[in-house]
């Protein structure tokens, strides 16, 4: 089986020795697994590129939970947010406003139109606590222009809540730099290990200012108890141990390559396959990509059939794409254990199939 799907993905042999060499999942409520963690949380938000005063939330949940329990901890009915909504995940905080009754305004981004200037003129005049962000518009590929966010937010005051989930450790991400005041992550995508696992980063500001003072009623999903036991390197209730430890093995693991060079893989494995894919009967957007994915449009509506023959007949997976462009678009990630010459492969079953598909 090969994946080049954006999570989970093709995991690094070093993670995979790490999740089968033969010890149980280790018992967590030690000095030993408090260590451990307090040494993934530096690395983390040194990867984040924030200050260390900043607060890391580990949640044994999704990204989408991930995502939910941030607003909650965050804002009420008495503040109004505006939602970036490009996609699936940018429709999925939209919805999470509606479920909390939070009043919100959403910039709605159509199919294959880039975020620019002109998407923020309607809401200049208008007064928001907060604007919510998937950087990464996963459905799409779209990377959207943080710095065009940042200024937005740092203009009116905003809080910055990103959901960076299929962007950190993809792209480069600065939190200090652009005022993000909350990075929304998990384990399936960047990281390259198990999912299970997401990890809510949050400024100093919006702990002290918003989820300190708000009065959220949950037991699970109540920040305030997370941030008082992390104290001690522990998380309130039972984490993901297995993934956690893969978690702490990726980050030193990345951190010995340097994040740099990290990055500019992802990067060059991407433009290799954007390269390549020229050969085949598709388009690719022309709107910013993010190194994680890209979106390949196909000349006929054969995507979804592209998908079940790659997967039934050659174990090979891609991601299909949902909606309006279920039998147009396929997403191939770059992420996790994967090089130029895994793109020289891909390019050529997805020649076969189309082909196959073609003549049947």
């Amino acid at each position: 089986m090969r994946l080049f799907t954006v999570g989970p993905v093709e995991m690094f042999d070093e993670i995979k020795k790490v999740r089968a060499d033969g010890d149980s999942v280790p018992y967590f409520r030690t000095q030993e697994f408090s260590d451990l963690m307090l040494d993934t949380d530096h690395l983390l938000k040194k990867f984040a590129k924030t200050s260390q005063s900043s607060q890391t939330i580990y949640l044994t949940a999704s990204g989408t939970a991930a995502m939910e329990a941030t607003i909650q901890n965050c804002f009420t009915d008495a503040d109004r947010l505006l939602v970036i909504n490009g996609g699936t995940f940018g429709q999925r905080f939209v919805d999470i406003c509606e479920i909390h009754h939070i009043p919100h305004d959403v910039i709605d981004l159509p199919y294959g139109e880039t975020l620019s200037e002109r998407h923020f003129l309607p809401f200049r005049d208008k007064e928001y606590t907060a604007l919510l962000v998937n950087i990464d518009e996963t459905s799409t590929g779209q990377l959207y222009d943080i710095r065009l966010i940042s200024n937005f937010c740092k203009s009116k005051g905003m809080y910055l809540i990103v959901d960076a989930i299929s962007s950190f450790l993809c792209d480069s991400f600065d939190m200090d730099t652009y005022g993000i005041d909350a990075m929304i992550a998990s384990s399936q995508k960047g990281a390259c290990i198990s999912p299970g696992l997401s990890m809510v980063i949050l400024s100093e500001r919006l702990v002290q200012e918003r989820v300190l003072t708000n009065h959220f009623a949950s037991l699970y999903f109540n920040f305030k108890s997370y941030i008082e036991n992390f104290k001690r390197g522990q998380t309130p209730f039972t984490p993901a141990v297995g993934i956690c430890v893969e978690l702490h093995a990726a980050l030193h693991m990345i951190d010995r390559i340097g994040l740099d060079n990290h990055l500019k893989h992802i990067a060059d494995v991407a433009a290799d396959f954007r390269k390549k894919a020229e050969v085949l009967p598709v388009h690719i957007p022309d709107f910013p990509l993010s190194n994680a994915i890209t979106p390949i449009i196909f000349d006929e509506p054969i995507a979804f059939k592209v998908f079940e023959l790659l997967k039934n007949k050659y174990d090979i997976f891609v991601n299909p794409t949902g909606g309006a462009l279920h039998e147009k678009a396929l997403r191939i990630a770059h992420i996790g254990q994967t090089d130029i010459d895994d793109n020289t492969m891909l390019i050529s079953y997805l020649k076969k199939a189309i082909e196959e598909i073609e003549k049947a």
